[in-house]
């Protein structure tokens, strides 16, 4: 039983990718802010903490982006938003791992977008 418990953690792992590979690809939705920066990144953080899950929270931090801008990324790095600045506001850019469910989502999309 615990090799079959093994087996299936590092399967669940294996289709993970690093937020480093998942910006090499094409964002799953991208928006425009007037909002600069760090409004847009923590009204994006403080939207996704207070969503929640048959009363769990989500556990979502605030870092800096390598380049300048602002990271928001839920644990383990399930998804995240890179916010980076512009000349009329700031750009949002939205990424998932593979697999997530598609009411969790639309769900964050409509978190980012109540931040625009």
């Amino acid at each position: 039983m615990k090799k079959l418990i093994g087996v299936a953690a590092l399967m669940a792992m294996a289709g993970c990718s690093s937020m480093s590979e998942l910006r090499q690809e094409k964002p799953y939705r991208s928006f425009s802010s007037t909002k600069g920066v760090e409004q847009a990144a923590e009204c994006v953080l403080f939207a996704w903490q207070n969503q929640s899950l048959a009363g769990v929270h989500y556990d979502v931090s605030l870092q800096p982006l390598l380049g300048g801008g602002r990271t928001v990324v839920s644990q383990g790095q399930t998804e995240f938003v890179d916010v980076v600045s512009t000349d009329r506001g700031s750009d949002i850019s939205i990424y998932f791992q593979s697999g997530i469910m598609g009411w969790r989502k639309n769900s964050r999309i409509e978190a980012v977008k109540g931040c625009l």
